[in-house]
This record gives C-alpha cells, structure tokens and sequence, in this order.
C-alpha cells in the first residue's frame, strides 16, 4: 500500500500541486504592471502591503460578476467576463474622482472549466487593469459557479473626493456616453431584437454590454474643470440612480430631497441609442431610465460650469458625449418628467435595473 512505503533518508516525499496552486504559480510568472503604485509586497504572500501617496486617501469598493446573474452562459468570452468585472468595480472608483491603485481578485470556477478558459479569462482581468494602469495585488481561486470579484482600491485627496451627497438648486444634471446602450445590447443578446444585423450602432449595443469601460480620466479631468457637485455611476440605470442621488442628498441635509425634472426629449436625443430604439419600436426615454450596467458618469453641477469651450474640449479629448438631461430643484421635490414645448411636468415612472 502507499502509505507503507519507506522513505529513505535524504529524499523528499513528491507533492503533486492542486488545481489552483498550479494557477497561482501561472499568475505569478505573468509579467508585472509596473505602474508605481506604492505595492511594496503584491503576489505570493498571504497578504498585499499597499500605501497611498502622501497626502491622500484610501478608497476602496467592490463588485461582482456571476454568471446566470449578471450575463448568462454563452454570451461573453472568458476575456470579457474578466474584464467586465474589473470596469464594474474601478467604474465606482471613477464616480468618486479616485484614481485607481490596485486590485484583488476573487475567482469562482467550476471544476470542469479547462484551464484554456480559465487562462482566458485571466488574460481579461489584466489586460483592463493594464488598461486602467492598475496593479493586481492578490486574490483567491476556489471552486464555485464561475463568479468574479474585483476588490478595486484607489487613492484621492480629500478635497478632490465627489459624492452622492449634494444637490443644490438650479444645478444641472448632465451624462457622459449614451446611457440606456448597454441595455440594448442585453436585449440583443437575450431576444435578438435586431435580428442578425451587426451594423455599426447594434455593435456599439453589444460592446456596451459586453466590454464597458470605467470613465476615469474623464471623471478626473471633469472634477478639475467643472467641479461636479454630486457624481454616480450608471450602473442601475438613470431613474433608479437619481433616487441614489436624492436619498444622498437627503441623508446630507436632513429634510426633504431636492427634486429633479428630467427633460423627455433630452433622453430622446442620446444617440446612437435613439436611433436603435426607433428601430427596435422601443421607447427611447424608457430604455435610458431602466438603463442598467453602463458605467456611465451622472453628474450634478453648478449652472454656466459647462461652458462651451469646456464641452469642444472634453469631446476633443476623450470622443465621449456629454448630455445636458435636467435639473434639480426645491420647489418641487419627487422625480418629474418634462414633456414638450410647453414643459408639461408629470411624475417621472422607470422601472430599475434587475439582473436576472
């Protein structure tokens, strides 16, 4: 039997490595991003050792990616579901104007994922952090429905840090990108909305769903020039986002939330989104207002800050739109939809984001 074999002196007992030891080891042999990150002790030990610069903060967030939750089997590459679950994560970092430092990852996978897979999907999660310029600090890898967890950790100086937690009156609501796109390209996926048409607008659809990416530098260079007052992620969709910023800005002032009138045919106007739900026979504004996993920037700011030198360079800069959608107001508060030539108001109705 084997547990009766002698051990002669001097020779060592062979230790065959588990699955993920071997993973591990294969993760370790990956060149580096060397990104100067303040990483004094990163993969191989049973912890990472990071500090911010001097002067700065620490903030930190977590996401998750799991499949039959978040994307259902067959609709991502290995490489895309890794790189979604990073841009989900760091997309949290940019809405608070942090830059992003580095990450630990969290890996689920079922046993009988082949390891060509597993690589694949490795390969997506540091290629958006080289992406990011961020630096893979540690994880775990364990057995599980196939689920990734990116704990993303960023550095900010105080002063510079955006919240939820402040809507002044007469401040304008704007958006970057076309919110309501990533929605459309679930539907193409789940229901083949389009048909099999892979024109140019279905394709930006699929890609917002598919490969998202986390606005940081826009966020950053926003902050610098425009000096939002209050800054979301879209990852819920417009309607159920505004409700965050409101119940923020309740909890900051202690009263009644500020209200916000959102103007109908400025959801209408966001394009290439539009134009697809007119083909589609979807309702434009319904489709930007349940939205959900865009990781777009929702921003409140002073009224005149978006001047239209600083809108020409912004555009120049980054080929990202920005959208003027509403406005928040004390007079009226609640969620309002303003309708036409005549600014009829009723009750702003969406219904939110649900994975599935």
């Amino acid at each position: 039997m084997a547990g009766n074999k002698e051990h002669h002196p001097g020779k060592q007992p062979s230790v065959r490595k588990s699955i993920e030891d071997r993973r591990i080891d294969w993760i370790s042999s990956l060149p580096e991003l060397e990104a100067g990150n303040q990483l004094s002790l990163g993969i191989g030990d049973d912890a990472a050792v990071w500090q911010p610069r001097k002067g700065y903060k620490t903030v930190l967030t977590v996401d998750s990616q799991s499949e039959g939750t978040h994307f259902l089997p067959g609709w991502l590459s290995p490489g895309e579901i890794g790189g979604r679950a990073v841009s989900s994560s760091v997309s949290d970092l940019a809405a608070m104007n942090a830059r992003p430092a580095v990450v630990l990852v969290s890996i689920l996978i079922e046993p009988a994922r082949t390891e060509p897979f597993f690589r694949k999907l490795y390969d997506g999660i540091a290629a958006a952090c080289k992406d990011y310029n961020v630096r893979i600090a540690g994880g775990n890898i364990s057995r599980g429905a196939l689920s990734v967890t990116v704990t993303s950790i960023g550095e900010a100086k105080q002063k510079d840090i955006t919240k939820r937690n402040r809507l002044v009156h007469g401040d304008e609501i704007w958006v970057t990108g076309s919110p309501g796109l990533a929605r459309l390209g679930l539907l193409q996926l789940r229901d083949g909305i389009f048909g099999r048409s892979t024109d140019p607008g279905i394709r930006k659809a699929l890609e917002a769903f598919k490969s998202p990416r986390a606005r940081v530098a826009e966020a950053a260079a926003l902050g610098r020039t425009w000096k939002p007052r209050a800054v979301i992620d879209l990852s819920d969709g417009i309607y159920r986002d505004l409700l965050h910023l409101q119940e923020g800005s309740k909890a900051a002032r202690g009263s009644a939330p500020a209200g916000i009138i959102v103007e109908k045919d400025a959801l209408k106007a966001l394009e290439p989104l539009g134009t697809l739900c007119r083909r589609a026979g979807l309702s434009t504004e319904a489709i930007a207002l349940a939205g959900g996993e865009d990781y777009e920037l929702m921003l409140a700011i002073a009224p005149g800050s978006a001047t239209a030198a600083r809108l020409r360079a912004f555009k120049t800069r980054f080929a990202v739109p920005l959208t003027r959608i509403g406005k928040v107001t004390t007079k009226r508060p609640g969620l309002w939809l303003k309708k036409g030539l005549r600014g009829t108001l009723t009750r702003l109705k969406g219904n939110s984001f649900e994975h599935f």
